[in-house]
């Protein structure tokens, strides 16, 4: 039901990839002197409208839908890193099934996140996640799914991956 983000992805990449240079250690002797970090946030929204080609677990059938898709962003930049993003869509979509011409109408909520208490630490979260109730005029055709991604990255070097991804069920 929502589009592939890959911008918690790439950020995710770059926060994990940061201070690895060799110079980069407390007693490195190019160290620069503190320096407070100078935090920016910034905050946007858009609203597009796509179609696309999902199935329906309960029957197989192909649907085209059609979307209009509201989206909030909001990024915390800490100095040259991105600290904390939050990502927001609702989704409001309408389709017809290409087998049996039934009606569907769906609003689906999803959210993005990223945060780390400063650029250079290894000390992240990052969650995904999303639900969509799709409801169809015929009988035993409507259905749910529901996904989420968390991922916690400790200074430790240890790290957690909690998922559940793509449960559906059919009801009505």
């Amino acid at each position: 039901m929502r589009s592939l983000t890959l911008t918690g992805t790439a950020m995710l990449a770059a926060a994990l990839m940061t201070g690895c240079g060799a110079e980069s250690g407390p007693t490195a002797e190019d160290a620069p002197a503190l320096m407070a970090e100078r935090h920016t946030a910034e905050h946007a929204s858009s609203t597009d409208t796509w179609s696309d080609y999902i199935v329906n677990p309960c029957n197989g059938e192909t649907i085209y839908i059609i979307g209009v898709g509201v989206q909030q962003t909001n990024v915390v930049d800490g100095g040259g890193g991105v600290l904390h993003y939050e990502i927001h869509v609702v989704n409001d979509i309408t389709g017809t099934g290409l087998t049996t011409g039934a009606s569907y109408r769906s609003h689906d909520v999803s959210e993005e996140g990223f945060n780390s208490p400063t650029g250079s630490a290894l000390n992240v979260t990052y969650t995904d996640r999303g639900e969509s109730y799709v409801m169809s005029t015929t009988p035993g055709l409507s259905f749910k799914t529901r996904f989420f991604f968390h991922f916690v990255a400790l200074p430790s070097g240890e790290f957690k991956i909690t998922r559940d991804l793509e449960s559906q069920s059919c009801w009505g």
